[in-house]
């Protein structure tokens, strides 16, 4: 089971003349993500962080990845430090009888 948080758009583009232009060319991007195992009747919490170099993360990419039987909660602090990067914090619960993987992954831009 994929779960997609969407939210708010972060960048537009612009049609002009058939060619569309999204921002300027020097925007830097990273890619943000981090993954933990969760055993069977537990609860864990995990975080994926944005770099200091492309602090904001695009909520319209943000992809939680779990198994069946689990429950996701996401919680996004778009100021989380001296370099405002953006912290995702992931907390699954895991309501199956097996051990399962849960992922979490997203874009970062400046």
């Amino acid at each position: 089971m994929i779960k997609h948080i969407t939210g708010i758009t972060l960048a537009s583009a612009a049609v002009l003349g058939g060619l569309a232009v999204a921002g300027p060319a020097s925007a830097q991007t990273a890619t943000a993500g981090n993954a933990v195992w969760v055993d069977p009747g537990a609860t864990r919490s995990f975080l994926a962080m944005c770099p200091s170099y492309a602090p904001t993360m695009l909520t319209g990419t943000i992809v939680v990845t779990a198994g069946p039987g689990v429950s996701v909660t996401t919680s996004l602090d778009t100021d989380s430090d001296a370099f405002s990067r953006d912290k995702l914090t992931v907390t699954a619960t895991n309501g199956s009888a097996v051990r399962v993987y849960v992922t979490a992954k997203a874009s970062c831009t400046s």
